[in-house]
Formats: C-alpha cells, structure tokens, sequence
C-alpha cells in the first residue's frame, strides 16, 4: 500500500474534510473539491496543475488566517485549513515522484495554523507521525556542554535592591503545596518531580530528538526577545534550528519559545508528564487541561519580563535559567506596556533599569531563583518574571487554572 493511501486509512469520517469548506469563497471551494475529488472520487492519474490548484487554496487560506488579530480568525476557517492541508498532503504523495518531506511540511503547517477537526481531530498528528517514520536521520550530533555563564547585572542600584531567594521544596504533598503556595499565590521551586520523565535522559542526546523530530516544522523566534524591534519568526525544521542556531555560530539568537510542540508531535509528549500539582483550581468549573508548552534554546535567550494568564509550573528538563520575580502588587513600579498587544510586559529591563524613566522601580522587591536540571518553578498567575537561560537549555511549561 502506499503512503497516500496509508493516510486515508487514518481518516474517521471522510465526509467532513468536505465540509469544512462549504463556507469558502465559491471559487476557492470548487478548486478545493476539484483537488479533493482527485484524492477521493476520480481515478484519474496524477495531473501536474492538481498541486497548483492545491496552493492556490493554501494560499487564499493563509492570507484570511492573516487578516486581523489571530484571536478573531473565524474556527471554520482554521479547520479548512487543516483540510486543505491534508488534501495537498495526499497530492503530493500521489506525484510520480512522491516527496515525502514536501508532505509532511503541509501537514506541519496544518498542523501549525490550521485547527483540529471534529471526528478527524488526530488526523495530522497521526499522519505526521507515519510520514516521520518513513524518512531516515543520517546525521550525528554531539550535544555540546558549556560551563555556565555568571550573569552580569552591570547596575548598581539593582544590585542594592532587595533580593530574596524563592523557597525550596522537595517534592511537597498536594495538601501541603495548595495549602502553602497554590491558594496564597506565593512562588516556590520544586525538585525531585520530575525524575520519572523520560524527557530527562532522552532528550539530552540531540540524535534521538533529530531521529524523533528533526524532519518538523517549527515557529523559530529570531532576536534577542520579542519587544525588541529586530525580532521575527521563521519556520524551519528542526533540524535547521539545532544546526544553525542551537549548535551553530548564526548571527541571530534563535529559539523556539512558548510553542506547544508535544500537540504536534506526539511523540514527545509520551516523554513528559503533567504535574500532579497540576489539577489543583480554585473554581473547578472553570478547570481545562494545561497548556503545554516548548522553549528549546541556545545559551542567552531570553523571556522578558511579563505576566502569564494563568498560573504556571516551569519545569527544567535540562539547562539552567536564572529567573527574577515580582509580585503582581508591584505591577505599577515595572511600567507594563500601554499598547494592549504588550499589557503583560514591562517596559523595564531589570538587569539595566533606566530609573530616569522609570524611578517607581526601586520600590519593587526582588524574588530570584536559579532553576536547574530537574526542578521546577510555581510562577502564580500575573506573578512579573524575566528569564534567562545560562546556557543550552530545554524547559517544559505547564499553564492551568
């Protein structure tokens, strides 16, 4: 059997691929199923304009997925493009010269852009997985391991600040966690709660993520942070990134932050575990699973000081980051941003303070903790934190409520 056919045997209700389109545009609808019924109906041969007719869909879906705020992009629309993703996959397999990474790119941005379907909600994931499955890593990489950075504050009235270390605990009850930092909102780090995961010893041998994942798609951050004004993103395999920016001497700090890579890659996720301390909630009716995610990065990147909207467990799988914390009753002395894209930010750099500016910041306490291998970091919601990772490091946050 081949892949494109493999793929269609993953399909649980073939039916919906079609109608999830019924609310395009006319024109592109007809393409779509002119391209779907290639995949489904007719048994034609492969036709060379097939495959432009499938990017002129991904095209017109991709600029409406970009009109506007990305919280406003229509559900219907998303899903489409989870379909569209899926057909062009199909297309590309059914090429006379099937191209089985071009197929997995389609179904990473689907993946990436588009939005789960009802009765196929697995369907890209899964499909990505068999696709990965059939490429071969040929390259060996060597993770380098560099002796930790001393981080230079370089100010001398942040370094008279008040600064006090955030409490250690090993491994506390849920009880004695809820009752002492969960309900009173107090930050803790935690350690020995993460020993069982298989991330800690599987993902320091970069050969096994390439193996696992080096074939993906993934959104690359590229600039020192994100309120600096150089700052984009790139898709790019992973590969790529642990080449040119994880191991390699780019220009560019690149780092692939906030993404919830173990939705896309399933393979991963079997690698974690989601902390017990997790389904703790002070309104249990309002309670969902956390969000997941990713921030793989070389040494230097950095998290600039914000808030998070829930509260937030950060575990270290490997690396070491160095994390300062303010109360969120010291909102006002960090001057968050007025533009409502950056609310959550402060204008405040709190290794370099410019208190020209900003002089309410002298009145704002220190919380610092050095986040090692192993441990973890209750941050409580709209607790102020500013990350920086002293050297290649690999994080896993859990956002709940």
């Amino acid at each position: 059997m081949d892949l494109s056919e493999t793929l269609k045997n993953l399909i649980q209700n073939q039916s919906e691929l079609e109608e999830c389109v019924q609310n395009l545009n006319i024109h592109v609808k007809e393409t779509f199923l002119q391209c779907y019924n290639s995949c489904f109906v007719t048994t034609n041969k492969f036709d060379d304009t097939l495959k432009l007719k499938a990017d002129s869909v991904i095209d017109y879906l991709q600029d409406e997925l970009n009109t506007g705020h990305w919280s406003e992009v229509l559900l219907h629309t998303r899903q489409a493009f989870t379909s569209a993703s899926f057909i062009k996959a199909l297309i590309v397999l059914n090429h006379p010269e099937e191209n089985v990474q071009e197929a997995l790119n389609c179904l990473d941005l689907g993946l990436l852009l588009g939005a789960p379907l009802c009765a196929n909600s697995n369907l890209l994931t899964q499909s990505a997985s068999l696709l990965t499955s059939t490429l071969h890593v040929t390259d060996s990489l060597e993770l380098r391991i560099h002796k930790r950075k001393t981080l230079n504050c370089g100010n001398d009235s942040f370094e008279n600040l008040r600064r006090l270390e955030v409490k250690t605990l090993n491994c506390p009850t849920l009880e004695e966690f809820n009752k002492a930092y969960y309900i009173t909102q107090i930050p803790v780090k935690l350690k020995e709660c993460m020993e069982h995961w298989p991330a800690c010893t599987k993902w320091l041998d970069l050969n096994y993520l390439l193996k696992v994942a080096g074939s993906r798609t993934v959104p690359i951050e590229l600039g020192s942070h994100y309120t600096d004004e150089n700052w984009t993103q790139k898709l790019m395999s992973l590969k790529d990134f642990i080449n040119n920016h994880y191991l390699g001497n780019a220009d560019t700090i690149g780092y692939l932050a906030q993404h919830n890579l173990f939705d896309q890659i399933s393979e991963l996720r079997n690698d974690i575990c989601i902390p017990d301390y997790c389904a703790l909630s002070r309104n249990y009716d309002d309670s969902c699973e956390p969000d997941i995610n990713a921030w793989f990065g070389p040494e230097g990147t950095v998290s600039p000081l914000h808030f998070d909207p829930k509260d937030n467990l950060l575990a270290q799988v490997y690396g070491t980051k160095q994390i300062l914390l303010f109360s969120p009753n010291d909102s006002e002395c960090l001057y968050p941003h007025e533009d409502k894209l950056l609310f959550n930010t402060a204008q405040v750099d709190p290794y370099k303070p410019d208190l020209e500016r900003f002089p309410k910041f002298l009145s704002a306490t220190v919380y610092k903790c050095l986040l090692e291998p192993g441990e973890m970091l209750f941050m409580p919601l709209k607790w102020w934190h500013h990350v920086t990772a002293l050297d290649k490091s690999f994080s896993v946050s859990f956002w709940w409520k």
